[in-house]
């Protein structure tokens, strides 16, 4: 018996099961939804963008008025994060984080990013995820893989004829390898088709973002078909490898993450964002305070000639700066708390194919965590620049020119991680090592293939 005729049996006996036609059409019905959802949600941040763009640019328009009536006018700029070309594939982390900012060059580092655009949704509803394209491959895709090939061997044995077949110049090992490979392939290669045409109807247009969305399905796949082959040397009747395949799927799909997120939530607690709320305004209110005292305890010296710029803009500057000084620690340290967790859930995510599947996915999407923290990064270099050009004003003792606000910069986000970074990388790295695992621990086990 060869491979090429395992692998040609295989195929027929399943074609002729009405099963993989449905669940097909199934997934291709629930995948246009999918699509379509995202590309809503597309359509959606792009429209509060636009009216974004479009305040900003009416702000600047009014703040033309007062150039050389004030020492620098600096309008108030909303920088914005853009959809990325993968936007539709996975809305992930995008939600949870601002795609907007408040730059106030004299304002509040703490309030930069505390002006929210967005529309008022069920906040379970939104922790609980939108049914995106990663939604199907995550949680769907394992379900149409085991429903094709979790009853690789149980059949044959409880048909009694898994003797029979053994009894053909081919080892149980290899069998079972031939067979798992070609219902995979005839199961994930329509799924893989199905996948990539929708992320392209929904606006994916990234070439290397649908090659990584590509590596990242089969790379998903193949670690289910591992389990599929783990399953069938467990099992000996088909209701037992549905039950198992089924609390597996429940176990690492739904189980294994929030367990997880919630253990690592009791081992290292992310820091309270009402606490640090709550001293930085205490804080704040006691600089304000002292500062006040000690302007009138020492009255602001006199000079013989009158400057253009009046000191008492520079004394406002200049409190400013202090102010922001004395915040900076208790910002640092909340942000470095923030980081600490979050480098720990980077790390477990390895350990959970379905989490590693996810990022992925969301890191190709540009929705992950790290494009919007660079975002904030890049607002925060932005301010501080912005902020720069009102002290070069006062330093020079001359108000700012029409020329030099019409020559005043915009903000631009840098997208500086690409669909093949790093992190995508080391998720395809972590769902090969979890397939390799599970193939060496059905390895283990070939010897039960054997028995009846």
């Amino acid at each position: 018996m060869s491979v090429a005729s395992i692998a040609r049996y295989e195929i027929r006996r399943l074609l002729r099961d009405r099963a993989l036609p449905v669940l097909l059409v199934l997934l291709l019905g629930l995948g246009a939804y999918a699509a379509w959802n995202g590309r809503a949600w597309v359509d959606q941040r792009e429209a509060a963008i636009a009216l974004i763009k479009q305040e900003e640019q009416q702000t600047r328009d009014r703040s033309r008025a007062f150039v050389g009536k004030a020492p620098s006018v600096l309008p108030r700029v909303q920088p914005v994060l853009v959809p990325g070309e993968m936007a539709s594939l996975s809305i992930g982390q995008a939600d949870a984080y601002p795609y907007t900012a408040d730059v106030v060059a004299l304002g509040d580092p703490t309030q930069l990013l505390k002006h929210v655009w967005a529309d008022i949704g069920n906040p379970a509803a939104r922790a609980a995820g939108r049914f995106d394209l990663a939604f199907v491959i995550v949680f769907l895709l394992p379900l149409v893989i085991l429903v094709a090939t979790h009853d690789l061997w149980s059949r044959e044995r409880e048909r009694g004829i898994a003797v029979l077949v053994l009894s053909q110049p081919v080892s149980a090992a290899r069998l079972l390898v031939v067979k798992a490979l070609a219902r995979g392939l005839m199961v994930l290669l329509p799924t893989l088709a199905i996948i990539v045409a929708m992320a392209v109807w929904s606006g994916a247009r990234s070439p290397m973002g649908l090659i990584m969305l590509a590596l990242t399905v089969l790379a998903y796949g193949a670690f289910w078909l591992a389990l599929a082959l783990l399953i069938a040397c467990l099992s000996r009747r088909t209701t037992e490898a549905a039950i198992a395949a089924g609390a597996l799927w429940l176990l690492i799909v739904v189980m294994a993450p929030s367990l997880t997120l919630a253990a690592v939530n009791l081992i290292a607690p992310p820091p309270s964002q009402m606490q640090f709320a709550t001293e930085v305004k205490a804080r704040q209110s006691d600089i304000a305070k002292r500062q006040q005292r000690e302007h009138l305890a020492r009255p602001a010296p006199r000079h013989s000639s009158s400057p253009v710029i009046p000191d008492a803009v520079r004394q406002a500057y200049a409190d400013r700066v202090a102010a922001d000084l004395e915040l900076a620690r208790l910002i640092d340290s909340h942000a470095q708390a923030e980081a600490a967790h979050r480098r720990i859930l980077d790390r477990v995510r390895l350990l959970l194919p379905a989490v590693a599947t996810q990022d992925a996915l969301d890191r190709i999407a540009g929705s992950d965590s790290g494009r919007a923290l660079e975002f904030q990064r890049q607002v925060h270099t932005f301010w501080q620049a912005r902020r720069l050009l009102h002290k070069g004003y006062l330093d020079r003792d001359l108000p700012q020119t029409l020329d030099e606000y019409e020559a005043l910069p915009r903000f631009e986000f840098r997208d500086t991680a690409g669909a093949a970074q790093r992190g995508v990388l080391a998720d395809l790295a972590a769902l090969i090592i979890s397939s390799l695992i599970v193939l060496i621990a059905a390895a283990t086990l070939r010897g039960r293939l054997a028995t009846p």
